[in-house]
């Protein structure tokens, strides 16, 4: 089948550029240039100078095109740099054209993929980016998961990518975006291994991208914990200020109030995040993760144009419908579940149901679902996080005996942290009946 794959130029600042990658490729293709505009509603538009590269040979299945200028979207500029590269899936000509990519992202300019058609992407920059309205999408094969449920994820992860690395780290908003989008992105993968046998491997790919981010994600957490004791205190403070006001003499309200719940701890997990983030961004290289996306792209589009007899919903509905029952089948969980070892592992199994449950709008899951399915997770999240948190801050203290003080904020955070963990494990028995009961109508109606 047809497959078009596009590698949008971060960094380039003329057109000249593209066209030296292209030319030292397909020295025996001639060129012919042609200029491309047009107009959307909601005053978007593009225009752009489109180079395109065709073989002397008909027969040669192989085309590639060099488009330059820019895109109105929300009154933003944004600008065109792409190479797209059009061929023919599970042929001789997609060997070329892995050797065409390696060379253009071997080079010192920075790509990324990106959706080629300049009007979905478009559609994408506005969050309107429609699966059913995709040229590729066919309701009658299964094989559409591939080439329609996937493509756009990784379009997304390599611009998160982009925005991480070329801006020195980015906000810590933008770590958490992007391991959440790995991970749906592997959830995805999971759905249609029986579509996908290479599945497993991009699965893994994907889960060391993910762990490149881990290091990081450790001090997230505690920073964030420490923010929300902050938070906690600020509030009991007010509060103790309101009764003072109306019980006694007037008091001072910025004398009731904290100036950090941990200070030392808080100042030390920065400096030790900082020193985290330096040594992930230091092995991480766009280029060679947009190399590894773009094999990704290729795989998937290898194997979509292979014959199934089922429709996309019956897929779904196969595979979503067994991943339900084996939730169904997993122990009534209980307050005082001791065993973290299995309640990680049953969060990771609800995470990757959610996931795939909502990358799949053919289903039509409903809110209701979703929710308990969220808020079951975050429970199970709170008492995880207590868990490694404890184990870390004991080694945290022990390698700083020059701070006493830490000793004492190190208590003050495990108390709250462990007073949020005995909550979340009071409620986990109520909130899995209601997810049970709730799942049980959702396999009800897909029947």
């Amino acid at each position: 089948m047809k497959a078009r794959l596009c590698l949008h130029g971060v960094d380039v600042k003329h057109q000249a550029q593209l066209l030296g990658l292209v030319k030292k490729e397909l020295k025996e293709y001639k060129v012919t240039y042609k200029v491309k505009e047009k107009y959307f509603p909601d005053n978007d538009m593009y225009k752009c100078r489109v180079a395109r590269f065709m073989p002397q040979n008909d027969e040669e299945w192989l085309r590639v095109y060099c488009a330059w200028g820019v895109l109105l979207v929300s009154d933003k500029l944004i600008n065109v740099a792409d190479i797209i590269i059009e061929y023919e899936a599970g042929t001789l000509a997609e060997e070329r054209v892995q050797g065409i990519v390696r060379s253009i992202l071997e080079s010192k300019l920075h790509f990324v993929l990106d959706e080629h058609d300049l009007a979905r992407r478009i559609d994408l920059l506005r969050g309107r980016y429609f699966l059913d309205k995709l040229p590729d999408y066919d309701e009658k094969t299964a094989m559409t998961a591939l080439r329609c449920h996937i493509p756009w994820h990784l379009y997304v992860i390599n611009k998160l990518w982009e925005q991480l690395l070329l801006a020195g780290g980015g906000q810590r908003q933008l770590w958490r975006q992007l391991r959440v989008k790995l991970r749906r992105l592997r959830s995805v993968l999971a759905l249609v291994k029986p579509l996908f046998p290479k599945a497993a491997d991009w699965q893994r790919t994907l889960k060391a991208q993910a762990t490149a981010l881990s290091g990081v994600r450790e001090y997230d957490v505690l920073l964030q914990t420490c923010a929300r004791l902050r938070s906690a205190q600020d509030r009991e403070a007010k509060a103790a200020w309101v009764l003072q006001q109306q019980d006694a003499e007037p008091v001072a309200q910025s004398t009731m109030l904290p100036v950090a719940a941990v200070p030392n701890l808080q100042r030390l997990l920065e400096g030790l995040r900082q020193q985290a983030q330096v040594r992930a961004l230091q092995q991480l290289k766009l280029n060679q993760l947009t190399y590894e996306l773009t094999q990704l792209y290729m795989a998937v589009y290898s194997w979509a144009g292979a014959p199934c007899c089922l429709s996309l919903c019956e897929f779904f509905v196969q595979r979503l419908g067994k991943w339900a029952r084996k939730l169904q089948e997993l122990p009534q969980l209980q307050p005082d579940v001791q065993d973290m070892e299995q309640l990680h592992r049953m969060r990771i199994r609800l995470k990757r149901f959610r996931y795939a449950l909502q990358s799949v709008p053919e289903l039509g899951a409903a809110s209701q679902l979703l929710r308990s399915l969220k808020y079951l997770q975050d429970l199970l999240g709170v008492v995880h996080d207590d868990y490694v948190n404890e184990q870390y801050l004991v080694q945290l203290v022990a390698a700083y005996p020059e701070l006493p003080e830490l000793c004492y904020e190190v208590a003050l955070l495990r108390g709250y942290e462990q007073a949020k963990a005995d909550g979340a494990l009071e409620q986990l028995s109520a909130q899995w009946q209601e997810f049970e009961r709730l799942l049980g109508e959702w396999l009800e109606e897909l029947e």
